[in-house]
């Protein structure tokens, strides 16, 4: 409506967890024209890391920016008004309320205390004080990382709460960067009949593997969630482990959560288009795109080859190499066609080594710890590196940190973009780290702020 009130963003402060003991804000949106029509109710959608859904909170000034992503959505049409409640997650107790009992660190999962306190307790307090549909079907919940586990767990034990889960980067396995060995931190769940999934993970995500994402979307698929319908999975190939990344492609699960289904108007083939004989396995990933703005990737199509002697496909897009030569693979998906050329060769290693040295500024300091998403040994004084060995492949964006909100900044303390290291080959790469975030220098050591 013309005149409708534009939409607002209000506060709950102090909202009580009773068995975490502890108490958190919550941030809540309402659409436009909320106070227009006291008859109209809406659906909700709920989301983890509170503080972090609508404005900046980070030093670094990235948020999902969600009211925006809603404000559009719903002025084009696209989706149907929903009001979306950001419940704020506190620090101090880490990640532990995200985990119900399956986690590779020796912590207190709490992550049953955390569901108790969004249905039994912050739910009912939402129904009561603002114009919700309360029902299942009209319910969502969204989060990423370890928010996506927890969405991911919560929402599959109570589908008769959450009848649409948004999974963006889920934290589902535990990389050790120094062995390679992987602990599984999730279960797999029966199929929950109409329950909406949107699952997705980033191709530069680094220890967060698309491979981790896509089996136990292949295992829901499997179980009876409907590609296309009710199960929607994506790897966007570009994207990092951020609250940017993840506020780039927000608008998808809202449209499955909230707008009308859509057709498929595109298809294109993504990811390596070399495989060897002896290597590791290389996934197709293709992509559709819908006319209402989603893109995912498919689980399952139609494929064929025009030279199974060097390689052949398998129905979930596994590449079957044969012998060194070329290939044109052809995937056929809703009336849509796509085809790429791919490369056979002999042997490509499953891993890769590389080495890294990391200058960083004189107000560093002396005990610090660095990452490259990973931990990195000191050398000596204002130097740290090392030989990490990566599999082939793995793409890492990232900024150097010292810690959670300690990331380097340029030599105006500005907002750097991300570096890319991929593993490609075995490598030497070389950074200067120019300032923290966190420390202004002064005429000695430094000054934290």
């Amino acid at each position: 409506m013309a005149n409708s009130a534009p939409s607002k963003l209000i506060v709950l402060p102090g909202v009580h967890a009773s068995r975490l003991g502890n108490e958190r804000d919550i941030y809540i949106y309402l659409p436009a024209g909320y106070d227009d029509d006291l008859s109209v109710r809406y659906p909700v959608l709920y989301m983890h890391v509170g503080q972090h859904v609508f404005e900046p909170s980070k030093p670094s000034g990235e948020s999902w920016g969600m009211h925006r992503v809603a404000d559009r959505l719903i002025a084009e049409g696209l989706i149907r008004p929903v009001i979306i409640v950001a419940v704020e997650h506190k620090y101090e107790d880490g990640t532990s309320e995200y985990f119900h009992d399956l986690y590779a660190y020796p912590i207190r999962c709490v992550g049953e205390l955390y569901e108790h306190f969004l249905i039994e307790e912050l739910k009912p307090i939402v129904d009561r004080g603002f114009r919700t549909l309360p029902d299942a079907e009209h319910t969502a919940l969204m989060g990423a990382s370890a928010a996506g586990i927890a969405t991911y767990n919560i929402g599959l034990r109570r589908p008769d709460v959450f009848g649409m889960l948004g999974i963006l980067s889920p934290f589902f396995v535990q990389v050790d960067p120094g062995t390679l060995a992987e602990t599984h931190q999730y279960r797999l769940y029966p199929y929950n009949d109409g329950q909406k999934i949107w699952m997705d993970i980033g191709g530069a995500e680094g220890f967060f593997m698309p491979s981790h994402v896509r089996s136990v979307a292949e295992n829901m698929q499997q179980a009876g969630w409907k590609q296309g319908e009710e199960l929607y999975y994506y790897l966007d190939m570009e994207a990092a482990h951020s609250e940017w990344d993840w506020s780039r492609r927000a608008h998808m699960p809202l449209l499955h959560f909230f707008g009308e289904a859509g057709e498929v108007s595109g298809l294109a083939l993504e990811g390596d288009d070399i495989v060897g004989v002896d290597g590791p396995a290389v996934v197709i990933n293709a992509v559709a795109a819908l006319h209402n703005g989603i893109r995912f990737s498919l689980l399952s199509a139609d494929y064929r080859t025009d030279n199974p002697d060097v390689l052949g496909i398998s129905p979930d897009g596994r590449l079957l190499p044969q012998k060194p030569g070329t290939a044109t693979i052809i995937c056929s998906y809703g009336g849509q066609e796509a085809a790429r050329t791919y490369t056979v060769v002999e042997r490509l290693s499953e891993t890769v080594d590389v080495e890294l040295e990391i200058r960083v500024p004189d107000t560093t300091p002396d005990d610090a710890e660095i990452y490259a998403t990973f931990g990195v040994p000191k050398l000596g004084k204002g130097l740290y590196g090392g030989t990490v060995r990566l599999p082939r492949g793995l793409t890492f964006d990232f900024l150097i940190t010292r810690g959670y909100d300690k990331e380097e900044v340029d030599q105006d303390f500005g907002r750097l973009p991300y570096r890319r290291l991929v593993a490609d080959g075995d490598k030497r790469v070389a950074y200067t780290v120019h300032n923290w975030i966190d420390i202004r220098p002064d005429a000695g050591r430094g000054e934290e702020v």
